[in-house]
C-alpha cells in the first residue's frame, strides 16, 4: 500500500484521473505504459506523460488493481470496485494532511523493497508494510529531476534501458543534464546499444563507463544509484537497472534526502570524473 500512497501524495490528479478511465474498461484488459498515456489528459488538458502513465500503473498494481507481466497490466476490475472506499480515504487523508501545518520533517530516508512474484502473501504483507515498492521509488525520483539526473548501475538491460531512455528523452526536452553510468565498455549488448544511441547525440547527456583493468586491478563500481538536482533526493540499493532485478528478485534500497543525499552526489560526481565517454 505504502507504493500507492506514495504516488497519491506526488501525483493525486494523474491518479484519480487514471482511476476514472478505468471504469469503463472491461476486466483483464491489457494495458501499457504508452497506451495508458495516449488516450489520457490530466484536468489541466495536459497529455499524460508515458513516465506519468507507468507510475500510476505501478501504484495500483501495489493494490492488486493491476497484475504486472513484464511490461504489459492485466486489470483485475473486482480488485478495482473492492479498493474503491479504501482509494477514496487514502486521498482523503492526503488532502487533509497537505492543510495541516507541518509538525515533523520529512524522514531523510525511505526503505525500498522490490520483491519476487512467488513470495507468500504473508510476508508480501509484513514486508510492504515497513516499505515502498523499489521500482516506483526508483522511477519516483528520476521523474522528479528538473535540473540534473545521474543514474549509476553496473549492468543493465534492453528493457530496463529502454525504459530509461524514454524517461532521459523526456527529461532532456526539459533542458536538465543527464549522466548515465555503467560498465558499457566490456561486451555491450547490440540491443542495449541500440537504445543508448537515440540519446548519443544529445549535448545534455553523457553516456559513461567505469570499468578499468582486468584481473586483481580492476578498477569499476558495483552500486547502483540515481541522483536528481544535485542531491535533493537520491536512490541507493542493490537493484541493478535490469528486468530482473526491478521485477523479480528481492532487492533493498533507500531514498535519502538532506545531507545524506548531497554527500551521495557528491560521491557520483567524483566517479563519473574517473569514467570515461562511451560511443554508442
Amino acid at each position: 500500500m505504502n507504493s500507492y500512497i506514495l504516488a497519491a501524495t506526488n501525483y493525486p490528479k494523474l491518479l484519480l484521473c487514471v482511476e476514472e478511465s478505468l471504469v469503463a474498461a472491461a476486466d483483464g484488459e491489457v494495458r501499457d505504459a504508452s497506451k495508458l498515456a495516449r488516450h489520457l489528459c490530466l484536468p489541466t488538458g495536459r497529455p499524460v506523460s508515458t513516465d506519468e502513465a507507468l507510475i500510476a500503473l505501478s501504484a495500483l498494481s501495489d493494490l492488486g488493481i493491476f497484475a504486472r507481466t513484464g511490461l504489459q497490466y492485466v486489470l483485475n476490475k473486482k480488485r478495482l470496485e473492492e479498493t474503491a472506499d479504501l482509494r477514496r480515504g487514502i486521498h482523503a487523508a492526503i488532502e487533509t494532511l497537505a492543510n495541516t501545518p507541518r509538525l515533523r520533517p520529512q524522514p531523510e530516508a525511505q526503505l525500498c523493497v522490490s520483491l519476487p512474484p512467488t513470495l507468500s502473501a504473508a510476508a508480501e504483507h509484513v514486508i510492504r508494510e515497513c516499505s515502498t515498492d523499489l521500482r516506483s521509488g526508483l522511477l519516483d525520483v528520476v521523474t522528479g529531476a528538473k535540473e540534473s539526473l545521474i543514474v549509476a548501475s553496473p549492468f543493465w538491460d534492453a528493457d530496463t534501458t529502454a525504459e530509461m531512455i524514454s524517461l532521459t528523452r523526456k527529461k532532456l526536452g526539459t533542458g536538465i543534464q543527464v549522466s548515465l553510468l555503467g560498465r558499457f565498455s566490456r561486451d555491450l549488448p547490440g540491443n542495449v546499444r541500440s537504445e543508448l544511441r537515440k540519446v548519443a547525440n544529445e549535448p545534455r547527456c553523457s553516456i559513461l563507463s567505469w570499468y578499468e583493468g582486468s584481473g586483481a586491478e580492476t578498477e569499476t563500481f558495483h552500486f547502483k544509484a540515481v541522483s536528481a538536482d544535485k542531491g535533493q533526493r537520491v536512490y541507493l540499493g542493490s537493484a541493478n537497472m535490469t528486468v530482473s532485478s526491478l521485477r523479480s528478485r528481492m532487492e533493498l534500497g533507500v531514498i535519502l534526502r538532506g545531507e545524506p543525499a548531497a554527500q551521495l552526489d557528491r560521491i557520483l560526481r567524483v566517479v563519473i570524473t574517473m569514467a570515461s565517454p562511451v560511443t554508442a
